[in-house]
């Protein structure tokens, strides 16, 4: 379970359709869904493993009028012609998704360029959603506890 914190003003419609049509890109509606209610919002210590070898934080979900801004921040071409980041990770690291077609989400690493820098990491944004774990909390029968864990992961 993640904590989801610091959800900056909800979007209209408008604004969600002048971004859209700034970046060129058609938002897919399990990102809708959650922009509509948690624009902008921070995760508290929450990871995501990108392989077995790798992991990275989830720091915060990039509000969708920043959009634009983090595409030019990343400083690659290639990849912003087809990609839109939508989370900050570790570091310079983005979480992505593609600006039209496929629900993947993908894996930026600003140490590459391009292909070489893009890894896919989940099937749809709910299965990210999901899949990011806290290093703060531990199930006990069936229910969540927070606790103060030491996981090991960046």
């Amino acid at each position: 379970m993640i904590k989801i914190s610091h959800a900056k003003s909800i979007p209209s419609h408008q604004e969600i359709a002048a971004v859209q049509a700034d970046i060129d890109a058609v938002f897919n509606n399990e990102y809708l869904k959650f922009v509509r209610q948690y624009n902008g919002a921070e995760i508290m210590n929450g990871y995501y493993d990108i392989s077995e070898q790798k992991s990275s934080y989830v720091r915060y979900f990039i509000e969708i009028e920043d959009i634009d801004n983090d595409i030019s921040l990343m400083a690659d071409d290639e990849t912003s012609q087809y990609f839109f980041p939508f989370a900050l990770g570790s570091g310079d690291t983005y979480f992505l998704m593609k600006k039209k077609g496929d629900a993947c989400i993908y894996y930026y690493d600003s140490d590459y360029m391009g292909h070489d820098a893009i890894s896919k990491v989940a099937q749809s944004f709910n299965a990210l959603i999901n899949n990011i774990k806290s290093n703060t909390e531990i199930k006990i029968e069936g229910t969540y506890k927070v606790v103060q864990v030491t996981t090991g992961k960046p």
